[in-house]
């Protein structure tokens, strides 16, 4: 596994001698391919991960206390394992304890470490570098304590410290993604049965992130987005429903949905219903090499995004239209929370360099932001080895 410079350098004062015997973790960030805030109600996602990471070096720690250096920060945080709370400050030590207080929470013992975090996943661009760097610290952590657990297991942990240890209102697609999917392929995930499958992704599409520039701040929409769907849930349920969440409700059931819902929360039920089924085209799509169906797949989930679930920003906006007079696009759309961060496009490869010169020419021209754009092959989940 190769290392970032920096990230040595810092290990090597970090951790002294003791880096001959330390373990690297690197978790990816990921992009969502289609099923936009559908995770959380129990519904279907596919996403893949990107050739951006964090890694964790680190070795037992010889104290009861933890100490992570953070190097894109420039900060280091010491805590006691056992003294632990739930918090909502969302800083990036949050997610480091929140590991170990999920993994204490399922009665195991974590031991102490000392290791040097590192990442180069852009922040607030919707690429979970929040669930990678928790992916990352909690396969370094169990392996570290001889703690032996299943993927998905270890994915929950991860979810669990970010959901209920720093009270985000996310899914469980961003850690399952980090953690389990494979590489060239993407992953489908049922997120209310927690099963998953690998779709192989053709070796000639090539993914493209292009970030907005406008950085998201989006905890506090994601809650109340989160607060309207089991109010739109609650008063179904209250009619007679029964329905354990949103993405139960079949597309065919929507008409009888107006009967009951209205203005803002019918819209959001109505995203959440056909975003599934979208979900479930997009699969069949790659499964069967359509990539016309795909790529309107992508832009009908952008539409719907932006109409009835109020997730868009006009840069956004701005970037898919860009997109999508571009020769080899296949399909865009924003990714993750929204309320600006990302687009994603998949792109045919032999016209990435001509689709990233125009668009952040037009970019640029258009908003007076120049976009960063990220191009990623699918490298697989999590890995864990040796320093060497």
């Amino acid at each position: 596994m190769l290392l970032p410079e920096v990230l040595q350098e810092e290990a090597r004062a970090f951790l002294g001698d003791a880096l001959n015997e330390a373990l690297v973790a690197r978790a990816p960030g990921r992009v969502e391919i289609l099923g936009n805030h559908t995770d959380y109600n129990g519904g279907s996602v596919l996403a893949g991960t990107i050739m951006y990471f964090v890694w964790t070096i680190g070795v037992p720690s010889y104290s009861d206390k933890v100490d992570i250096l953070s190097t894109r920060f420039e900060e280091e945080t010491s805590f006691h394992p056992g003294s632990l709370a739930p918090t909502n400050t969302n800083q990036w030590s949050d997610y480091v304890q929140g590991i170990y207080w999920a993994i204490q929470r399922r009665r195991h013992t974590p031991v102490p470490i000392r290791a040097v975090v590192h990442g180069n996943i852009p922040l607030g661009a919707g690429l979970s570098s929040s669930a990678a760097l928790e992916v990352s610290m909690v396969n370094l952590v169990l392996e570290l304590s001889g703690i032996s657990l299943p993927a998905k297991a270890k994915a929950m942990l991860a979810f669990e410290a970010e959901r209920l240890y720093c009270s985000v209102s996310c899914g469980i697609m961003d850690q399952f993604t980090s953690q389990l999917c494979k590489s060239e392929s993407v992953l489908a995930i049922q997120c209310a049965s927690m099963q998953t499958q690998d779709i192989p992704f053709p070796e000639d599409l090539s993914l493209l992130i292009v970030d907005t520039g406008v950085s998201r701040a989006a905890a506090d929409a994601l809650n109340q987005r989160r607060t309207e769907c089991r109010t739109a849930l609650s008063q179904l349920q209250d009619k007679g429903w029964d329905k354990r969440n949103l993405s139960q409700i079949a597309p065919r059931e929507l008409s009888d949905v107006e009967s009951v819902l209205d203005g803002v929360l019918l819209k959001r039920v109505r995203h959440i219903v056909m975003e599934n089924e979208r979900v479930r085209r997009g699969i069949r799509a790659l499964e069967q090499g359509d990539l016309e169906t795909l790529g309107n797949l992508l832009y009908e989930s952008h539409e719907s995004s932006r109409n009835l679930y109020d997730v868009s920003h006009p840069n956004l906006d701005l970037l898919v239209e860009i997109l999508k007079h571009q020769k080899g696009v296949i399909g865009s759309r924003l990714t993750g929370a929204g309320f600006g961060g990302s687009v994603l496009a998949v792109v045919e490869r032999e016209h990435v360099s001509d689709v990233k010169k125009h668009v952040s020419e037009k970019y640029l021209r258009e908003s007076g932001i120049e976009p960063q754009i990220i191009e990623s092959t699918i490298p697989g989940g999590v890995i864990v080895s040796k320093y060497q």
